[in-house]
């Protein structure tokens, strides 16, 4: 760490060693990664990971300890006031302030509420949450806040990332002429060897696997109403990893199960951390998601960097998959997904080998590091500010 470097304050609801939260996680994780030489990041986030009610096991909270490349204080519930916020703020005097999300009380609003009139910068990543599949999930409350927090100022000065040009369209609806840089999210290192090459795809057989929260935007029902019509002579194995967000949604999806025929299996895995989940992509032929919405998706990037194509819906920035040998991106036409599992699931290992034998090159092709370490400094440094 050099002194001269910029100090970024990142607040964030969670961080590692989180896992449960995915995406928001994973995002920051990797900034800190590629850029954690030539920048002082210091994190503020809870102490406890998505939806748990106790703390991390032997983390130390309220002061700040090494992790990775960062230094990060886990603030214990009693610790997440703003004037706490604002006394962490005045003492790290960081040249910007990063914000991860938009309606966190402790980690949004109290840091927004903190920084107003100060001269550090302030860079807010929506992370998906202005999509109409999120802002759908306690829809008054979130657009009230939007237009109170519009009418009272709460955002003025700030800066948006947006992590595609349709995350963009959206900062823009709520928001209007604001200040938006546009810098994708950055990837995983993918150091596991990849399970594609060696997996072997039986004829009349479909395992599939999906990494996402349990939760409506993610769109589990549609995926497992696909499931029943898909032919009988096909035996199907769907493994589904991720937090349960909403109970009532689960309960609705093990309804659905319940209905499925005999050919067709379904797992829930529950919340794993990221390193366990290459095992299960290692015996699956597909990852199955279509989803309702993805600024960036994390968990498809991953399967595609580690070999294994992907079906997911046109809601993700991951598109002409096709074309490329990677997957398919589909409209959410029911009819179309099951057409696509009736196909996939005849499918002999020859072809499977054949179709997918590029998949990681044709991935990593899509992602410049290069080109994304120049755009976060050009970010962190504030060159684009309009």
């Amino acid at each position: 760490m050099k002194s001269d470097n910029r100090t970024i304050l990142i607040f964030s609801d969670w961080y590692l060693p989180g896992y449960k939260a995915g995406g928001p996680i994973t995002s920051c994780a990797n900034i800190v990664e590629l850029l954690g030489d030539e920048f002082d990041f210091k994190v503020v986030c809870s102490d406890r990971d998505y939806l748990e009610n106790e703390s991390y096991s032997g983390v130390k909270l309220n002061e700040w300890v090494q992790v990775g490349k960062a230094q990060v204080m886990y603030l214990s519930p009693d610790k997440q006031d703003l004037s706490n916020i604002k006394k962490i703020i005045r003492e790290v005097k960081a040249q910007m302030a990063f914000l991860n999300g938009m309606f966190s009380k402790a980690f949004t609003i109290f840091p927004l509420i903190a920084l107003r009139n100060q001269s550090t910068k302030v860079v807010i990543a929506p992370r998906g949450m202005l999509a109409p599949a999120a802002m759908g999930i306690k829809s008054f409350k979130k657009k009230t806040f939007l237009r109170l927090s519009k009418l009272f100022g709460l955002f003025s000065g700030v800066k948006f990332h947006a992590t595609n040009s349709v995350e963009s369209e959206q900062i823009s609806t709520w928001f209007g002429k604001v200040p938006i840089e546009i810098v994708a999210n950055i990837p995983g290192n993918q150091s596991l060897d990849s399970p594609g090459s060696s997996h072997t795809k039986e004829k009349n057989r479909l395992s599939l696997y999906t990494v996402a929260r349990i939760a409506p935007e993610k769109n589990i029902h549609f995926a497992l109403e696909c499931l029943k019509h898909v032919d009988s002579e096909i035996s199907v194995s769907f493994q589904m990893i991720g937090s349960v967000y909403d109970q009532s949604y689960l309960n609705r999806c093990k309804k659905i199960i319940e209905t499925l025929p005999d050919n067709v299996e379904v797992r829930f895995l529950g919340a794993m951390p990221g390193k366990d989940i290459p095992g299960v992509a290692a015996k699956a032929d597909f990852f199955f998601l279509p989803t309702a919405g993805e600024n960036y998706g994390h968990a498809i990037v991953e399967a595609l960097l580690t070999g294994v194509p992907v079906v997911i819906s046109d809601q993700t920035p991951w598109r002409e998959l096709v074309e490329n040998q990677m997957g398919y991106d589909l409209t959410l036409v029911r009819e179309e997904f099951t057409v696509l599992l009736n196909k996939l699931g005849k499918m002999a290992d020859e072809e499977y080998k054949l179709q997918y034998k590029n998949i990681e090159v044709n991935a990593a092709a899509l992602i410049n590091l290069d080109k994304l370490h120049m755009a976060y400094q050009n970010l962190f440094h504030d060159r684009n500010r309009s």
